[in-house]
């Protein structure tokens, strides 16, 4: 969760609702864990694990995103010609 955090998921709609729900999983597997259920915690917080690694991929994919609109496609994709593409 603090890699989403520190990468600006809080800026990314979709980042920063999954981010919150792995916030609360994790509050609910503490509970869970302190009531002596721990099964059920760790399921929990394999929810709360996937919530956050969905977080910073659309973090990163964001970021990516306003990368390219900001470079341009013509920087990102290098077209081929016949001299770059010649096998040596």
């Amino acid at each position: 969760m603090r890699a989403a955090r520190e990468l600006g998921a809080q800026q990314v709609p979709k980042a920063e609702l999954h981010l919150r729900l792995a916030q609360e999983q994790v509050e609910k597997a503490k509970k869970l864990a302190a009531d002596g259920d721990n099964e059920r915690a760790n399921l929990v917080l394999s929810r709360a694990h996937a919530d956050a690694e969905l977080a910073l991929a659309l973090t990163r994919e964001s970021t990516a995103q306003h990368d390219l609109e900001q470079t341009g496609p013509s920087s990102a994709i290098t077209p081929r010609t016949e001299e770059t593409s010649a096998v040596r």
